[in-house]
C-alpha cells in the first residue's frame, strides 16, 4: 500500500482535474453501456412504432452515443492535465533524491541497474493511471450496470454471474501471485543485462585496447540465457492465466444460456429480455477477462513503479541539520579536531587527527595507498562525517551548516576530472550558474586552456564527448583549474594528476596551479613528491595517524622518517 499512497500523493496534488476525470469517465461508460436497454426496447416494440416514436428512441440512441463520445473525450483530456504534471513531478522528485544521495550510494550502486530502474518505473507511472484510474474504473462501472440487466431480467443469473465471477478471482490471485513473482526475477535479469551494456559502453576503450569485442559479446550472450529462462517463466503464467480466465468465462456463458432455456420456451421473457441479457453476456465475459488481465498488467506495473519508488527509500547518510547556521568562508582556515572515522564494514581510516592548516597557506598530505590523505578531503567536504571529533572552517563546525554551502567554498581539481558530454564553455562554466561568455574565457586564459580552445573549429562550443574523451589528460585538467579560478574559492583541493601527464603539460598546469593558489588555501593530495618540494607543510599520514610534519627540507634530512623513505624511492638515491 506505501507503493500505491506514494502514486497517489504525486496524483493528488491535481485533484480538481483527477476527479473531474474520473466522473466524466463514469458519464461516458454509463451512456455506453445504455445502449442495450434501448435495443430491448426497440424489439419488444418493433411492430408497435409510429414515426415519432421510432425517431424519438432514434434520438435518444444517437444521444446516448455522441454523451458518450463527448464525455470520454473530455476524460482523456482531463486525465493529461493531471498524470502528465504528476509524472513529472514524481522524475523530478526520484532524480533530486538520487542528487542528494551520498558519494557512498554513487561509489556502490550500479548506474545501468538505476537507469533500468528509472526508464521501468517512468512507464509503469502512466500505465497504472491509465489501467486503474481509466479502464479499470470503466470495466467495474460496465460489470454493475451489466449485473443490474442480468437481474432485472431474471434474478437467477446473478447467481451463475457472481459464482463465475468468485472462481475468476480465485484463480486469477493465484496465477497473478506466481506472475508478480516472475517479474521480479525477470526484472532482476533485465537489470544485470543492463548493467552489462552500461558498463561495457563506459570501459569501451578497455575493450578495445584488448581486443576483447567477441569476449564481452559471449559474456551479453550467458547473460541472456538466464534473462531468456526468467522471460519463458513469466510469459507462461500470462499463458495459464490467459486459459484459466476464458475456460471458466464459456463455462459461465453457456450455464447462463441454459438457465434461461425454460423461460424462453415458456415465454416468461420476451425476445428484447433475451437480447439485452445477450448482448451484455457477450459484453460482460470478455469485459471480465479484461478485467482480471488489466489487474495482472497492474501488478506487473506495480512491481516496476515499487522499484522505481524504492529509489526514495535510500537514506542519507550526511544530512544537513535542521536549522543550519549561515556560513561564510572569507580566510580559508581548516581544523581537524581529534577526528576519526571508519568506512562502513571496513578498519578505521583515520584515527584521532588534530591539525590545523592555516589561511593562504599550502599544505599537502602524504603517504602510503590507504594511509587517510583523501579520506581527509572527504570528511573536510562533508562527503562522510566523522565517527568523533569535528572539522572546522574558518571557525564554523561545518556539520552545523549546508553541504550546499560548505562546498560552494571549496575548490577540487580531481585527479580525473569527469565531464559532461556537453561543450567546453558548458563544463568551465558549470560551477557558476549564471557564468558569462566573458567569465569563461578568463578563466580558461588563467587555466593556460583558452589558446588552446581557439585553435578548435567550433571553440568553447565543441563538444568534449562522453567522460571528455575526445580532450587528452593534460587539458582535462587544465579545464579542471578553470572551473575551479571561475568559482574563486578560499580554499582548493588538489589531487595531484601530473605524474601521468607529459612535461610539458606538468609545466603548464603547474604554473596554472601557482596562478589559481595565490591568496587561497591549498591542500594537495601528493603522489608525487617532487611537485610539493615548495609546499609550506608537509602531512605524512600512516595507517590513518599523522606521523611527521615539516618542510620538504626538514623531512628529508630526519632519519629513518617515512616521508624521507618515500623521497628516496622516487628519486632513485639516497640523501647523503
Amino acid at each position: 500500500m506505501k507503493t500505491f499512497r506514494i502514486f497517489y500523493s504525486f496524483i493528488w496534488k491535481y485533484k480538481g482535474y483527477f476527479i473531474a476525470s474520473v466522473l466524466t469517465s463514469f458519464f461516458s461508460t454509463a451512456l455506453g453501456n445504455f445502449t442495450p436497454f434501448i435495443y430491448r426496447y426497440l424489439v419488444d416494440n418493433f411492430y408497435n412504432f409510429t414515426i415519432s416514436t421510432f425517431l424519438s428512441v432514434a434520438g435518444v440512441y444517437g444521444a446516448t452515443r455522441i454523451g458518450m463520445i463527448v464525455f470520454g473525450n473530455i476524460s482523456g483530456f482531463l486525465g493529461a492535465k493531471y498524470v502528465n504534471p504528476a509524472l513529472v513531478d514524481s522524475r523530478v522528485k526520484v532524480f533530486g533524491h538520487l542528487q542528494d544521495l551520498d558519494f557512498a550510494f554513487h561509489t556502490t550502486k550500479k548506474s545501468g541497474e538505476l537507469i533500468s530502474k528509472i526508464k521501468r518505473g517512468d512507464g509503469a507511472f502512466s500505465n497504472i493511471d491509465q489501467d486503474l484510474n481509466g479502464e479499470f474504473f470503466d470495466d467495474l462501472v460496465r460489470l454493475i450496470i451489466a449485473a443490474f440487466a442480468f437481474y432485472l431480467v431474471s434474478p437467477k443469473l446473478i447467481y451463475i454471474f457472481f459464482t463465475a465471477i468468485f472462481f475468476i478471482i480465485i484463480t486469477s490471485i493465484y496465477l497473478i501471485k506466481k506472475n508478480m513473482a516472475n517479474r521480479v526475477e525477470f526484472n532482476k535479469e533485465e537489470d544485470k543485462v543492463s548493467q552489462l551494456i552500461a558498463d561495457n559502453l563506459i570501459n569501451y576503450e578497455t575493450v578495445k585496447y584488448f581486443a576483447n569485442e567477441k569476449r564481452e559479446i559471449n559474456n551479453l550472450k550467458k547473460t541472456f540465457k538466464e534473462w531468456e529462462r526468467s522471460l519463458w517463466k513469466f510469459m507462461m503464467s500470462f499463458i495459464k492465466m490467459n486459459f484459466s480466465v476464458r475456460l471458466i468465462s464459456s463455462v459461465a456463458t453457456i450455464s447462463m444460456l441454459g438457465f434461461l432455456t425454460g423461460d424462453i420456451v415458456s415465454k416468461k421473457i420476451t425476445a428484447g429480455d433475451f437480447v439485452l441479457v445477450f448482448t451484455f453476456m457477450s459484453q460482460v465475459f470478455p469485459n471480465i477477462e479484461k478485467i482480471m488481465f488489466r489487474f495482472r498488467s497492474i501488478v506487473r506495473n506495480y512491481t516496476d513503479i515499487k522499484d522505481y519508488f524504492a529509489i526514495l527509500d535510500y537514506p542519507l547518510a550526511v544530512k544537513d541539520v535542521e536549522n543550519p547556521i549561515p556560513f561564510s568562508c572569507d580566510k580559508g582556515e581548516v581544523v581537524f579536531e581529534k577526528i576519526s572515522f571508519s568506512y562502513p564494514g571496513g578498519q578505521e581510516a583515520v584515527k584521532d587527527i588534530s591539525l590545523k592548516i592555516p589561511q593562504g597557506m599550502s599544505s599537502a598530505l602524504v603517504g602510503r595507498s590507504g594511509s587517510g590523505k583523501t579520506t581527509m578531503t572527504k570528511l573536510l567536504m562533508r562527503v562522510y562525517d566523522p565517527s568523533e571529533g569535528k572539522v572546522l572552517v574558518d571557525g564554523y563546525d561545518i556539520s552545523q551548516v549546508r553541504k550546499e554551502d560548505l562546498r560552494r567554498v571549496i575548490g577540487i581539481v580531481p585527479q580525473e576530472p569527469i565531464l559532461f558530454n556537453n561543450t567546453i564553455g558548458y563544463n568551465i562554466g558549470y560551477p557558476l550558474e549564471n557564468a558569462t561568455e566573458r567569465n569563461i574565457e578568463e578563466a580558461a586564459k588563467l587555466a593556460n586552456l583558452h589558446d588552446f580552445i581557439v585553435t578548435l573549429e567550433k571553440g568553447y562550443d565543441t563538444v568534449v564527448g562522453e567522460r571528455g574523451v575526445k580532450l587528452s589528460g593534460g587539458q582535462k585538467q587544465r579545464l579542471a583549474i578553470a572551473r575551479v579560478f571561475l568559482l574563486n574559492s578560499q580554499i582548493i583541493i588538489f589531487d595531484e594528476a601530473t605524474s601521468h601527464l607529459d612535461s610539458e603539460s606538468e609545466k603548464m598546469i603547474q604554473e596554472s596551479l601557482e596562478r589559481l593558489s595565490k591568496g587561497k588555501t591549498l591542500i594537495i593530495i601528493a603522489h608525487r613528491l617532487s611537485t610539493i618540494m615548495r609546499a609550506d607543510k608537509i602531512i605524512v599520514l600512516d595507517n590513518g595517524k599523522i606521523i611527521e610534519e615539516g618542510l620538504h627540507n626538514e623531512l628529508i634530512s630526519k632519519s629513518g622518517g617515512l616521508y624521507k623513505k618515500l623521497w628516496e624511492l622516487q628519486t632513485d638515491h639516497e640523501i647523503e
